[in-house]
C-alpha cells in the first residue's frame, strides 16, 4: 500500500491548511521527493518490513483483556462527550470536523449549524442513533462544500458516525447484530483517515509539509546529532509512517500499541506548540485531535475489534469485541 501511495506524484493541493498558507511564493520553490529517489526507495522498504513485523507480532503477543462493564460505559460516554465538545467547538469557529475547514456560502453555514447541532445532541446524551445518521449527511455534504481530496482526509468521521449508529440503534435485533462490528469499522476508517493525510499532506503535499517544518522548526534531528536529515527527509518519514500506523490499524493488528503511538505523538506535538508559545496552535489542534483521543480510548480500553482483520497465514471473522 505504501508502494501505491508513493507512486502518485509527490505534490500538493493549493490551499490552507494546518497553520501554512499555500500562496507563500516558498511553496512553488520546494521540490518534492521522486518515487525513485533513495529515499523515497528505502522507505519503502522499511514500512514493508514494520507492516510485516506488526502482523508477525499480532500472533505472538499476549491478548489483553477487555475492560469491564462500567469502563466500558465510560469510555463510551467520553467518546460521546468528546466528539460533540469538537463538533460545537468547530462550528462556534465556522468551520467544519476540523478548524481548518472554514465554511463558505449558505449551504455551508447550513453544514455548521447541522454540526453544532449534532455536538448537542451528543452531548446531551439524546437521539444518538439521529445524531449519528445526521453525522453521515453532514460528512456527504462536506463533499459539496470542501471537494474530494479535503473531505476524504477526514473519513474517520465516517467511523465515528457508524460507531455510534451500530450502538445506539433503535433496533435491538439491528443493534446486537450490528454492535459487534462497531470497534472494526471505528479502527478502520480512522486508519484510512491517518493513510489519506500521510498522503495528502506529508508526501503529495510535501511542500506544505516542508514550509510547516521551516516556519515551526519542528525537525530535531539535527540536534541529536543526524546532520544529514533535512526537512524534506523529515516529512517524508513523517508521512510514510503516518501511512504505516493507518495500514496497521486496518489490517487490525498490534492495534492498542499502534494507537498509543499515535496518541502519544499528538500529545508531544500539543506540548512542542505550548513550549514554542504557540498556545492559539496548540489549541486549535487539540480541537481538531478530540475525537481521535475519544477513539483511541476506544480502541486502547474498550477493545480493538476482531470481527474484521488479517491474520498470519489466514483471515477471522469469528471473535467478538
Amino acid at each position: 500500500m505504501v508502494a501505491i501511495v508513493l507512486a502518485f506524484p509527490l505534490r500538493g493541493w493549493a490551499h490552507v491548511r494546518w497553520f501554512v498558507d499555500a500562496a507563500n511564493p516558498d511553496v512553488a520553490d520546494i521540490e518534492p521527493y521522486a518515487l525513485t529517489d533513495p529515499a523515497v526507495l528505502i522507505w519503502i522498504a522499511i514500512a514493508i518490513a514494520l507492516i510485516g513485523i506488526a502482523i508477525f507480532l499480532d500472533e505472538k503477543l499476549p491478548s489483553l483483556p477487555i475492560v469491564n462493564t462500567k469502563v466500558r460505559h465510560d469510555i463510551m460516554e467520553l467518546m460521546r462527550i468528546l466528539t460533540g465538545m469538537s463538533f460545537l467547538l468547530t462550528a462556534y469557529e465556522g468551520a467544519l470536523v476540523a478548524p481548518h475547514l472554514q465554511a463558505h456560502g449558505g449551504f455551508g453555514l447550513a453544514l455548521v449549524f447541522l454540526q453544532a447541532g449534532i455536538g448537542l445532541l451528543l452531548l446531551s446524551n439524546h437521539f444518538l442513533h439521529h445524531a449519528a445518521i445526521v453525522m453521515l449527511l453532514m460528512y456527504c455534504g462536506m463533499f459539496l462544500q470542501f471537494g474530494f481530496v479535503q473531505t476524504i482526509e477526514y473519513v474517520n468521521v465516517v467511523g465515528i458516525a457508524l460507531f455510534l449508529l451500530f450502538n445506539y440503534f433503535p433496533s435491538e435485533e439491528a443493534r446486537q447484530r450490528l454492535k459487534p462490528y462497531s470497534v472494526d469499522v471505528l479502527r478502520i476508517f480512522t486508519g484510512l483517515s491517518l493513510i489519506i493525510l500521510g498522503f495528502s499532506e506529508k508526501l503529495a503535499g510535501a511542500s506544505l509539509g516542508q514550509l510547516f517544518i521551516s516556519d515551526y522548526q519542528w525537525n530535531f534531528m539535527p540536534l541529536i546529532g543526524f546532520e544529514q536529515f533535512d526537512d524534506p527527509l523529515f516529512v517524508l518519514s513523517a508521512g510514510v509512517m503516518e501511512v504505516v500506523f493507518g495500514t496497521i490499524l486496518v489490517l487490525g493488528v498490534v492495534t492498542r500499541l499502534t494507537m498509543l503511538t499515535v496518541a502519544g505523538l499528538m500529545l508531544v506535538s500539543n506540548i512542542v506548540f505550548l513550549l514554542q508559545d504557540h498556545r492559539n496552535e496548540a489549541l486549535i489542534e487539540m480541537i481538531g485531535h478530540l475525537p481521535i483521543i475519544a477513539t483511541a480510548l476506544i480502541l486502547i480500553l474498550l477493545g480493538y475489534g476482531q470481527r474484521l482483520k488479517v491474520r498470519l497465514g489466514r483471515s477471522t471473522t469469528t471473535s467478538s469485541q
